[in-house]
């Protein structure tokens, strides 16, 4: 029985091969794409599960307010980490960590690296609570003694290749000239997916012995918190996550001040990859995105759905005989629709096992929404083919369903003595899958255009400083006396190509910010507000042409001596106009101008109260160089590079020159939404060329079947347009209702989207119409392959049977 089903699936796929092909396509597509998400779901739905009782594992992470606003913070201060390991009965175990956020250079037999991103002063208890298998060294003392350093097995290949683990032990390894670390240790990389993927593991002790280190790395103050510092506990499994939260605020609660406070909590381990609010110290999966890719994938596989409905019930008249005949000779409607549904299965399995082909490629072409270091072998792995059957056999089954009911109804009697032609289904449930169909295309392509619409807003807006012919050079921490980076500030404004030069901190636009509270007494009342700061010197106005309103540009200083304050900060510490502003004192020092407000971050924040002073000592790091106006790419602008590097090398031989342009930064805080329409344009492709398929299709089956029609239409007088325009018409008409359709429903998302930006573009009737016009226009090209030929046939070689 089985194989006679499956012989007449073959036999019938490959009778129809244009409208199986078809078929088949669109399910390829859908699957495809319900594959490649589902892949990235289990992989990073697999981060930090294989760690060792991670059920009973938290960080303690800190939300900080103050005057009405907070911030959260992954890390702790550092007396909390005291407080967790000596009054709290329910840990069972601590570790902490510190991310080493400072060295530059790592120096290994004379040779220069630059691995700072994945190393750490860390415990014992770290190397044990994440599970580290032990290639060599001691566990039990490997982290003990100052100046020691464990080493994972691929970072030890790269600084000593051809040196066994045993053979590692003893070398050195100097940090920023400061630090010579003994290798004690070498331990197996993690085997599972994880956050935690530091390479070079200082031994805590190291930094009671280094005064600098210690300076930054141990600071008691109970309100100093720093996401570099991280606390893990593991619980008793008895305890109760509320209880050592209550512990740890209690202890807290006796240092918070009424300017700010502190609350800490515990996030559990399996929390750590996705939560925003807290990074991760890789990479932090978004929730939201696998959220909009789920949504993508169902929807793709419901237009590809839709497809294979279409065209089978569109082609059910053709095979009404055979129905007839096999219910004539016994068959059973519950026989025939076994078939039927075994025929769709049997088309679902080959697109199934096509879409193995066709993931890697959308992987690529999604590479910009996936995550970085997704494996594409995983997808020959067990779970994700034991997902890809299941897939198969669900989506067999909604497809092939009201098809098979269709195909197993008709009557003996009936399609036996009589023509059938016009019974494959209700016609006005394919005009209403068809218009599902073009509905979803077109809100993918009204969505497509208002992103790119959104994006280009933001960056060609005013942002209140210049962009242009501006890039900025990041130097070395150490450089306690700032005369080195004073010097280079010299020799690259001597360069004939540079227009002008600051030597201040991060830019106007940053992606992130530094918040300080500042108090103003107005004489009546003491004002408080959380002010955004930029630290620049006296070139910094200057070099952005950031506008000023009232009073004179800062100083240089050492330290901060005078403010520079922005519009939105002069009105909430009460001044009506920039002038009255000036000569007054802002925490402690003199406000001695009002510049005009600038965009600090994305469109998305609306502009906050901006202090502008001088720091020189402590955060003036970065070089603001601003070029002569000769064209990117120009023989001048390559000449002022390779000064800059010259000069660059001069001083800092042994340090890596790089530099990046202002108007590249500005254009990285939209990556999510640059991403997003990449995903856009993806899926408009996608969905137009499923929905495509299907209009084909439904356009080829029913000009074949009015072929006669046509050719008698032809010999009374028609010409070949009133041809084509009576055939295009009734298939317009879905295409129609799905313009109307979508109108109001991406209306009403990209409007949501929309609000979540401060300054945003607006929602003109162009961009429905233009989209609208698209789908249009690709449907008429479709349609036309097949009517203007059928319109254009000879009326002889259709009628002559007759």
């Amino acid at each position: 029985m089985f194989r006679n089903y499956f012989l007449v699936a073959i036999r019938n796929i490959w009778r129809n091969k244009v409208f199986s092909l078809l078929n088949i396509m669109g399910l390829v597509i859908g699957i495809s794409a319900a594959l490649v998400v589902y892949l990235v779901v289990f992989y990073e739905s697999g981060f930090n599960k294989a760690v060792p009782d991670g059920e009973h594992i938290y960080r303690v992470v800190s939300t900080i307010s103050f005057s009405g606003d907070s911030v959260k913070n992954s890390g702790v201060a550092v007396p909390v980490i005291a407080v967790a390991q000596e009054n709290v009965p329910q840990v069972e175990k601590t570790t902490r960590f510190f991310i080493n956020n400072t060295t530059s250079r790592i120096t290994v037999d004379g040779k220069d690296f630059q691995n700072n991103e994945d190393v750490i002063f860390a415990d014992r208890n770290y190397m044990d609570m994440l599970g580290y298998e032990w290639l060599g060294g001691d566990a039990a003392t490997a982290l003990s003694q100052p100046l020691s350093v464990v080493l994972t097995q691929d970072r030890a290949h790269l600084y000593f290749p051809g040196l066994s683990a045993d053979q590692v032990l003893g070398k050195q390894i100097l940090y920023d000239d400061s630090i010579r670390a003994t290798v004690t240790g070498v331990v197996r990389e993690l085997s599972y997916n994880t956050d935690f993927w530091f390479r070079e593991m200082i031994s805590m002790p190291t930094l009671q012995s280094n005064s600098y280190f210690k300076g930054i790395y141990l600071d008691r103050d109970w309100q100093s918190i720093s996401s570099s510092t991280q606390l893990f506990v593991k619980l008793l499994s008895s305890s109760r996550p509320q209880e050592v939260t209550a512990t740890l605020m209690k202890y807290m609660a006796e240092h918070n001040t009424k300017d700010s406070r502190t609350a800490l909590s515990l996030q559990p381990l399996s929390d750590l990859h996705f939560n925003t609010d807290f990074h991760a110290y890789n990479r932090t999966a978004d929730r939201k995105q696998l959220n909009i890719l789920s949504v993508v994938a169902v929807a793709l596989l419901v237009l590809a759905v839709i497809n294979f409905v279409n065209l089978t019930t569109a082609q059910a008249s053709r095979r009404a005989k055979e129905t007839g005949i096999r219910k004539a000779i016994g068959g059973t409607t519950g026989q025939l629709i076994k078939q039927f549904l075994g025929e769709t299965a049997v088309l679902t399995l080959i697109a199934a096992t096509l879409s193995l082909l066709v993931a890697p490629l959308l992987i690529i072409s999604f590479h910009a929404f996936l995550p970085e270091d997704l494996p594409v072998t995983q997808l020959y792995t067990a779970p994700v083919l034991a997902f890809l059957f299941i897939l198969a056999v669900v989506v067999a089954l909604i497809a092939g369903v009201y098809p098979a009911y269709v195909l197993a109804r008709f009557q003996p009697m009936v399609v036996l003595k009589s023509n059938t032609g016009n019974r494959g289904g209700k016609v006005w449930v394919r005009q209403t899958l068809t218009a599902v169909q073009f509905t979803v295309a077109q809100f993918f392509v009204i969505a497509t255009l208002i992103v790119s619409k959104q994006i280009h807003f933001s960056l060609n807006k005013d942002l209140g400083f210049r962009k242009d012919a501006i890039l900025t050079i990041g130097t070395p921490r150490l450089d306690p006396d700032q005369s080195r980076r004073r010097l280079l500030e010299e020799r690259i404004a001597a360069l004939p190509e540079v227009e002008k030069v600051s030597l201040s901190g991060c830019t106007p636009a940053m992606n992130g910010w530094m918040t300080i509270t500042m108090k103003h007494n107005n004489g009546k009342q003491e004002i408080e507000k959380v002010v955004e700061v930029r630290y620049g010197d006296s070139a910094y106005l200057p070099v952005y042409q950031l506008h000023l309103l009232a009073g004179r540009n800062i100083a240089t200083t050492d330290s901060v001596r005078e403010w520079l304050l922005n519009e939105t900060a002069a009105r909430a510490f009460g001044f009506k106009r920039p002038q009255d502003a000036i000569g007054q004192l802002v925490e402690g020092h003199p406000v001695v101008g009002v510049v005009g407000n600038f965009n600090v971050g994305s469109m998305r924040r609306e502009i906050p109260a901006v202090a502008i002073g001088s720091d020189a000592l402590s955060n003036h790091r970065t070089l603001h160089v601003r070029l002569r106006n000769a064209g990117e790419g120009g023989v001048v602008w390559k000449n002022a590079f390779a000064g800059m590097e010259k000069a660059w090398k001069e001083i800092y031989p042994r340090e890596e020159f790089s530099y990046e342009f202002l108007d590249k930064t500005v254009a990285n805080l939209y990556q999510q939404e640059r991403q997003m329409g990449n995903l856009l344009n993806w899926c408009a492709g996608l969905a137009i060329f499923i929905s495509i398929l299907g209009l084909l299709g439904l356009v080829i089956f029913t000009t074949d079947q009015r072929t006669k029609e046509i050719g008698i239409r032809k010999v009374l007088g028609a010409t070949v347009w009133q041809v084509v325009s009576m055939l295009t018409t009734d298939f317009m008409k879905p295409v129609l209702v799905a313009f109307l359709l979508a109108i109001p429903v991406s209306w009403w998302a990209m409007n949501l989207w929309l609000q979540t930006f401060a300054y945003r573009t607006g929602l003109t009737w162009w961009v429905f119409a233009a989209g609208g016009g698209i789908m249009a226009i690709m449907a008429l090209t479709a349609m036309s392959l097949k009517t203007v030929r059928a319109a254009l046939s000879n009326p002889a070689n259709t009628l002559k049977t007759e």
